[in-house]
């Protein structure tokens, strides 16, 4: 079994409802890996508050919110799951939204187990 750290970005989030499949999809586990989240990170690259939601699309479509309307001050990061561990495996989807365009890029570090 190979352990490959990886990380997943994405700019600019969009203000599409994340329960949508016009949602910005930002890593997807594949069938032959497990996905370990170690990290995310968002940061606010404008002057005014901004807030994000962060989603699991599962393939049984028992998905849940991982963070909802959090807030990322003017200028600064959110860092969650810092301290502990999300494990996605194949067919899950993670989506991100910002409910200001262009406002929030988010990071997510994780280790792939395939």
């Amino acid at each position: 079994m190979a352990n490959t750290f990886k990380r997943s970005t994405k700019s600019s989030l969009s203000t599409a409802d994340v329960t949508t499949d016009a949602a910005t999809n930002v890593l997807t586990a594949t069938g032959v890996s497990t996905l370990i989240i170690i990290g995310m990170v968002t940061a606010n690259k404008t002057a005014t508050s901004a807030t994000v939601d962060i989603y699991l699309k599962t393939p049984s479509d028992d998905s849940t919110y991982i963070l909802r309307n959090a807030p990322v001050p003017a200028g600064s990061t959110l860092e969650y799951i810092s301290s502990s561990k999300l494990v996605i495996t194949a067919g899950d989807v993670i989506r991100a939204r910002s409910n200001t365009g262009s406002a929030l890029d988010l990071t997510i570090s994780y280790l792939e187990q395939s």
